[in-house]
């Protein structure tokens, strides 16, 4: 067990490794996420190894540690069954121990960095769950009316997500400035990475924004200076992430929908449709912001139904 003046070291360099990710405009959620996942992995290192500083952290102990999240098993609060971590949690918790070795080797804390060998497991790709239908798509967005300042800000919100495929902390991001409605776009500046897009958004989507901006959004933004393009009723104040998954749910419930429908299930949404819709997959690519083709190419499944109707009209036996 390592003493409370190393556990008081160990913090100090944490707290500096965050101040630094902020400094090069990592998200608020980055920063959360890599301050709680490096500070388990520091507690990890301070019940099972006996050493005395950071610097003597080895490949091998890197090692036991990546088994260790492996084996970790969790309760599921509604079962009761113990599950492990999913692969993805485990690869969120190891880039975040590998990113802290980095910045402490930049820093001249280590001499070597031990993570740059540790291999990242592999994650199977997951096709996107309970993808909503143009049918239903359009059923969520039209459940909200249009008669009410909040609900007219929540329409415009609907519509833009499923127009542009656009993060749920994308869209709070976004200010007044980012909306060119005579061009018909949006500039979307805080994307993941901090790298900027600007996308058309359809007509749709522009007339919700044109109503919200012209009617809504003065009976909300009452204070000074206040730029966000979506305001919160209570606060006046830009909205929070969860406010988004609020109002999603709302409009599912409104719908009739009982699909478990998400702020993602939108960007799913309009991906998939974009497609079927015979959209050149890297333009896709480009509307969503992915850095990498492989992040789209999940959105080229086949519907088992489009897979039957071809089987059916091609297949030898068949006919």
């Amino acid at each position: 067990m390592w003493t409370e003046n190393q556990k008081q070291k160990l913090e100090l360099l944490r707290n500096r490794f965050l101040e630094y990710l902020q400094a090069l405009n990592y998200s608020a959620a980055t920063l959360v996420n890599y301050g709680r996942d490096v500070r388990v992995f520091l507690d990890w290192l301070a019940e099972n190894t006996a050493l005395n500083s950071i610097s003597d952290v080895t490949a091998a102990h890197l090692s036991q540690y990546q088994i260790a999240l492996y084996q970790i098993e969790i309760e599921d609060e509604k079962t009761g069954e113990k599950k492990r971590l999913t692969t993805g949690t485990q690869s969120n918790k190891l880039a975040a121990m590998k990113r802290f070795f980095l910045w402490l080797w930049q820093e001249g804390l280590i001499v070597h960095n031990p993570s740059s060998s540790i291999q990242m497991p592999k994650q199977p790709k997951m096709l996107p769950k309970n993808i909503l239908t143009p049918a239903e798509a359009k059923r969520l967005i039209e459940s909200v009316p249009t008669r009410k300042p909040r609900d007219i800000r929540d329409r415009a919100i609907l519509e833009v997500m499923y127009a542009t495929g656009i993060r749920r902390a994308e869209l709070v991001d976004l200010s007044i400035y980012d909306v060119d409605l005579s061009a018909g776009t949006l500039r979307i500046e805080h994307g993941k990475g901090d790298e900027t897009r600007i996308v058309p958004v359809t007509a749709p989507a522009l007339s919700a924004l044109k109503l919200y901006l012209e009617e809504s959004r003065s009976c909300f933004a009452t204070e000074p200076g206040q730029i966000s393009l979506f305001v919160s009723s209570r606060s006046g104040g830009r909205l929070d992430p969860d406010d988004i998954v609020r109002i999603v749910r709302k409009a599912c419930k409104n719908a009739g929908i009982k699909k478990r429908i998400t702020p993602h299930t939108l960007r799913h949404s309009c991906a998939t449709h974009l497609l079927k819709g015979k959209a050149d997959i890297r333009q896709i690519q480009k509307l969503l912001g992915h850095r990498r083709l492989s992040s789209t190419e999940i959105y080229t499944h086949v519907e088992l139904g489009d897979l039957a109707e071809v089987i059916s009209r091609c297949h030898p036996r068949e006919k």
